[in-house]
């Protein structure tokens, strides 16, 4: 029997009634689980500190500095290859820049965007595999 990967938010309700969850691809599972690896900071979840990335920790921080990306890039990889066992041949890019959004009629506001792109090949099918997401920081937000 194949196995079954639930979708997010998970129904434990569901579950403990012996009622149908929705469930997905292992694509969409493992994404699901990168998506909770970026937008989770350290020390949130009280089973395993280490699960997050450290976006959350430097939101505020200076951005503009080169190494803050490779920072946050390398947080992300490590936190990846620790916490989706599903990922193998991993790689991450982080890239920064500004986006204007248009608040109102004649307001508009400019925030920080991060584009995190990840790669890799699902372990048990060696298929490739591609996440991108658009994050907001200062404060955190995603589109």
């Amino acid at each position: 029997m194949a196995p079954r990967y639930y979708t997010l938010p998970l129904r434990l309700d569901l579950l403990l009634k012996k009622q149908p969850h929705s469930t997905c691809t292992v694509q969409e599972s493992i994404a699901q689980n990168l998506f909770l690896i970026l937008t989770t900071h350290y020390d949130e979840s009280r089973f395993d500190a280490s699960f997050g990335c450290s976006i959350w920790s430097d939101d505020f921080g200076i951005q503009t500095h080169a190494r803050w990306k490779d920072a946050i890039q390398n947080s992300i990889e490590e936190s990846i290859q620790q916490h989706e066992k599903r990922l193998t041949n991993l790689r991450v890019k982080v890239d920064m820049d500004d986006y204007e959004i248009l608040v109102s009629k004649n307001n508009r506001r400019v925030k920080r965007r991060l584009a995190v792109g990840i790669e890799g090949s699902i372990t048990t099918t060696n298929e490739p595999f591609r996440f991108f997401k658009h994050l907001f920081v200062s404060p955190l937000s995603y589109e």
